[in-house]
């Protein structure tokens, strides 16, 4: 099984009010053409995002997971390489929590790197003409979060094959992304 997540809609650090989060969509859509592939929408709050994505993970299974976080201040496709064990936020979630360098998990290591082939993932999504750039920072705010627990999964709990996550910059239309996409899932389906 694999899974795509998206996120519901926030507002950002800039204050920029989101009433629609398209990586909702695009998971929808994506996954709407492939047998053995399933989305879901998470909350974007520090302590639901976590209990939501432990609970599909436990209840899925998932051999492989790629999650997208809207980024709606950036102009380029961000494949994210690394997660970080800590959530920090200017300012709060969509609960008002907002926490200041606090431990995704207490104890866990401070990074992990994704088992995802980025230069082939790149390569997928060119393609359908689509530019991804490797990411070195995921930032502290629920992408991250949610990278990092899937991350934990894979090296840690040794339950997952994969963990992915990609930042989604927004643009007209998300079709040649939602192709490049479906490349890369079957590549690893």
């Amino acid at each position: 099984m694999i899974l795509l997540t998206g996120f519901e809609p926030f507002t950002t650090g800039q204050g920029l009010v989101l009433s629609h989060n398209p990586t909702a969509d695009i998971v929808a859509r994506v996954t709407s053409n492939l047998h053995g592939v399933r989305h879901d929408v998470l909350p974007v709050s520090f302590r639901e995002t976590a209990r939501v994505l432990v609970e599909i993970f436990e209840t899925v299974c998932p051999r492989i997971w790629i999650g997208l976080g809207f980024a709606p201040h950036q102009t380029t496709w961000n494949i994210e390489t690394l997660a970080v064990n800590m959530e920090h936020a200017e300012w709060g979630d969509n609960d008002g929590d907002q926490p200041w360098m606090r431990e995704i998990i207490p104890g866990a290591p401070a990074a992990f790197r994704t088992r995802l082939d980025v230069k082939t993932a790149q390569d997928a999504l060119a393609k359908h003409g689509v530019v991804a750039e490797p990411s070195f920072n995921a930032g502290t705010f629920l992408c991250n979060q949610a990278f990092y627990l899937g991350c934990y999964r894979c090296e840690v709990l040794g339950e997952m094959d994969m963990a992915a996550f990609i930042h989604v910059p927004p643009t007209d239309a998300y079709g040649a992304f939602e192709a490049g996409l479906t490349e890369i899932l079957t590549l690893w389906a």
